[in-house]
């Protein structure tokens, strides 16, 4: 993965960001498969994404690329997890969605008047746990479903200290080599191609994982294709 440029790795997002789009209606395996209608709100997520973090890029913003990294890689592992649990991990997210929901809803109660019929819309929406909620609910449950040695989860860390308030984004501001440390007010400039390669990984095992859950699997030999140009893996591995 070394040998690959940075400009390599923007090639491949920009040519899948392109086939994507022009990509013509889906055929789902099932009609009203409601792991599909998730899995394609997240598959356009992580493409609009991509597209958003190239034009970060070229204004001179790519350290504010850097959150839109961690929720493009969160949104590919759970897509990947949807597309292997099917149905029951639908059934799960909605479950999950609904009991934040209505924790928020009696959090709000407390400190704000909150319309009745927003309250009652919301806790009137079923929240039944599952076995899938109860993964959904925790994201390291899914990496390890995925891969039990931790290496996805520990990316997924890794980003989120660009995503969170922390010491390593602070640092991006600080100039360490003086005597005091000085201020920065621009980032220090990123080196090697911590964004060309996460957009290009996230959009080949999202559009994988959507691909299979599409009568034919369209775009399996395309991005099958483009993995191989940029030697990365052409879709996560199964669900254990």
């Amino acid at each position: 993965m070394s040998s690959v440029t940075p400009q390599q790795y923007r090639k491949a997002v920009e040519k899948m960001v392109a086939d994507y789009r022009a990509a013509g209606p889906i055929e789902t395996k099932q009609r009203r498969y409601r792991s599909v209608l998730i899995g394609h709100g997240w598959c356009n997520e992580v493409h609009r994404l991509a597209e958003a973090s190239l034009h970060l890029v070229d204004r001179g913003y790519r350290h504010e690329a850097l959150p839109l990294l961690r929720t493009m890689f969160e949104t590919t592992i759970s897509l990947h997890w949807l597309s292997q649990k099917g149905d029951a991990g639908a059934l799960g997210v909605f479950a999950e969605g609904a009991r934040l929901n209505r924790a928020a809803a009696d959090d709000m109660q407390k400190g704000f008047n909150v319309p009745q019929d927003l309250i009652d819309s919301i806790k009137g929406a079923p929240a039944e746990k599952t076995d899938e909620s109860e993964i959904f609910r925790r994201f390291q449950a899914q990496c390890d479903e995925i891969a039990p040695n931790r290496e996805l989860y520990s990316v997924y860390r890794f980003l989120c200290s660009y995503a969170h308030p922390s010491a390593t984004s602070a640092s991006e501001f600080v100039e360490w080599t003086t005597e005091p440390p000085s201020l920065r007010t621009q980032p220090k400039a990123s080196v090697g191609s911590l964004v060309e390669v996460t957009l290009a990984m996230c959009l080949i095992w999202a559009g994988r994982a959507f691909d299979e859950m599409i009568n034919g699997k369209p775009r399996k030999k395309f991005l099958r294709s483009v993995a191989r140009e940029v030697r990365l893996a052409p879709m996560l591995p199964p669900v254990n």
